[in-house]
């Protein structure tokens, strides 16, 4: 908590002298406001806006990139869901390893991802990482404040620096539109399971707030697999001019949970205690000629577990952006950021250990005879370890008609060594070099029809010095932190959206993915189908998933058997401000199982649950 403290103190200090350094920057007000329009018409028009892609306001048809949005309908439809990592489980290109329900929920993007440590997760652009071992805590990410997620796929390190070598999750939290808004959730259901969760913001024209209390529990779906875990979250937001903005956010998560183990090797009593904090203060200055941004964070964590492993780590930075519209048709971002990773360890092996990061980067974009969009982007990175990283980005859109487009992307990732691969344990090797992620991909949007659109993608990824232990040739000790050799992954990324009536939307959703010899836990095919109808005061979802060619091992072996899940919600507006759920999950009671890659004997397959049926109920007075 004394990080906390010292964190909420800075930051207080910084919004409460902001209001003397600042004063108002528009004169005219509505005219202003006219201009921006005007200015983004080239950039973004008449699609869903997305903010990560490129740091600033991007609209999906505009983006060299992959990616992925789940929007505030899609989040309200989902049943069966823990946690946000969870709510990716049935886009494009990833798949969510998790030992059940509830705990972790650890996102692989074309077969990317370790836990979290080679994708950057954020937070409304706060990065979310536990300071010793990389890694992000996914089950810390309760469903309490989120507004939507964007997802970008393929590396993203131009902007985002080490982690997002396999892409990008960008959590994006709610605030209130209206003057007030207070709501309560709680579903309860099979193994004794429990949410509850309350929210209430307002927004005072200048001034708006939003607070949440998030509770989940559970037995779990075998023995020895109970959860508990409670999240607070805070945000404040200060609009001091018509384009000045100030934004102060905190939470806490407090999470215990038990781990049966794999099949291979079951655990009894197994349990990890997680604490994790963080806070952070941003400022945003926009107008139609540009766009100031700052951002200064906080991460920590107190984790005990059952086998005696105790420590406590950080993760404390910033980053800062400079947006310039000025010049006709052009887009062009300048930044950098910087953090301090550090922790401590109290039990085997204890230590104290830490790294600091910096880097510079621009993005610029420009816009070619109304038909092409070019961009181009470099990082340079320097870790206080092993030195300097370059990563570069190219990027082309063109836009043949309002109805179709082709896009192309060239981009390097790459993820630096943590500190418990360096130095923690007897594994580590201070010689580690970064890994690195070279991605090449084409891609295309067509409109078949004004109530059908088609989209797809091919993406080459050729990956070098991945950190894996390796037998030492004179031990002790047995294995060691070694950069291997190089790998290649090929893939397919396909989607069909199609308003079948005004109030029936289907959405298909095709991966193939093709890792070589690196099979273990990568399903090659995938295939995920919802479908919605909504017409108040009833709503009902269905949502299936197919996996097949998927191994427990590398070289295809341990193959484990294909499956298909069909999940539904059923709503039902009760009253004004009175909602009904039905959650019934493996619908058809499948057995299956998922390998999860975790430390030691915890690697393993993991075999999920059977059908399970929530009863849930918000209120919203």
């Amino acid at each position: 908590m004394a990080y906390l403290k010292k964190a909420l103190f800075f930051l207080f200090i910084i919004m409460f002298t902001c209001g003397f350094v600042f004063s108002d920057q528009s004169k005219n007000k509505e005219k202003a406001k006219d201009e921006k329009e005007k200015k983004e018409i080239l950039f973004h028009p008449h699609e869903k806006v997305l903010v990560t892609a490129t740091m600033t306001r991007q609209m999906i048809k505009d983006c060299s990139s992959s990616v992925s949005v789940i929007d505030k309908k899609d989040i309200q439809s989902l049943p069966g869901i823990s946690n946000a990592m969870n709510l990716l489980n049935n886009q494009q290109g990833v798949f969510i390893r998790q030992t059940g329900p509830f705990g972790r929920a650890d996102v692989d993007i074309r077969g990317i991802g370790q836990r979290g440590r080679r994708i950057a997760v954020l937070v409304d652009g706060r990065p979310e990482k536990m300071g010793l071992f990389g890694c992000t805590v996914t089950h810390a990410f309760p469903l309490d404040n989120v507004e939507r997620i964007e997802v970008v796929r393929g590396p993203s390190s131009v902007l985002y620096g080490s982690e997002a070598v396999g892409g990008v999750v960008n959590i994006l939290t709610h605030m209130p539109e209206n003057k007030f808004e207070t709501d309560f959730t709680g579903f309860y259901g099979s193994y004794n399971t429990q949410q509850y969760n309350l929210r209430h913001g307002g927004n005072l024209n200048q001034f708006s707030y939003f607070l949440t209390v998030d509770r989940r529990s559970s037995n779990g779906h075998r023995e020895s697999s109970g959860y508990q875990g409670n999240a607070l979250t805070g945000k404040i937001q200060y609009k001091w001019t018509e384009n000045l903005l100030s934004s102060f956010q905190v939470k806490y998560f407090d999470g215990k949970k038990y781990e049966a183990g794999s099949l291979d090797h079951p655990l009894s009593d197994f349990w990890n205690d997680y604490k994790r904090g963080a806070a952070d203060f941003s400022l945003k200055n926009s107008n139609p000629e540009d766009e100031l941004f700052f951002k200064l964070y906080t991460n920590f964590g107190h984790h005990r577990f059952s086998d005696g492993w105790h420590s406590r780590d950080y993760v404390n930075g910033g980053v800062f952006r400079y947006t310039n519209k000025q010049m006709a048709n052009n887009e062009l971002t300048v930044g950098g950021d910087f953090r301090f990773l550090g922790g401590k360890s109290f039990n085997f092996p204890q230590g104290e250990w830490q790294k600091n990061e910096q880097a510079v980067f621009f993005h610029d974009q420009y816009v070619l005879w109304k038909k092409w969009i070019l961009s181009t982007g470099l990082r340079i990175h320097r870790d206080s370890l092993y030195g300097l990283q370059l990563s570069p980005q190219w990027g082309a859109v063109y836009q043949i008609n309002n109805n179709t487009s082709f896009r192309g992307n060239i981009g390097k990732g790459f993820r630096s060594p943590q500190l418990n691969e360096l130095f923690m344990f007897p594994s580590a090797n201070p010689e580690l070099k970064p890994e690195i992620i070279w991605n090449y991909e084409l891609g295309f949007k067509k409109h078949l029809f004004s109530w059908l659109i088609l989209d797809g993608n091919y993406f080459h990824m050729k990956g070098s010095n991945f950190i894996e232990t390796q037998p030492t040739d004179s031990p002790p000790p047995l294995f060691r932190f070694k950069n291997t050799g190089k790998f290649v992954f090929n893939g397919i990324e396909a989607g069909l959206r199609a308003r079948l009536q005004q109030n029936l939307n289907l959405h298909i959703f095709y991966t193939y993915l093709n890792t070589g010899e690196k099979t273990k836990g990568r399903p090659g095919h995938k295939t995920d189908l919802s479908l919605r109808w909504d017409k108040s005061p009833y709503f009902v979802f269905l949502q299936g998933q197919y996996v097949t060619d998927y191994f427990a091992g590398d070289f295809s072996t341990r193959h484990l058997p294909s499956y298909f899940l069909l999940n539904t919600r059923m709503g039902f507006n009760l009253s004004q401000g009175i909602k009904i759920f039905l959650d019934i999950n493996n619908l058809f009671n499948e057995y299956y199982n998922i390998y999860v890659e975790l430390p030691g004997i915890a690697s393993g397959i993991y075999p999920m649950p059977g059908r399970n049926i929530n009863l849930g109920i918000k209120i919203s007075p």
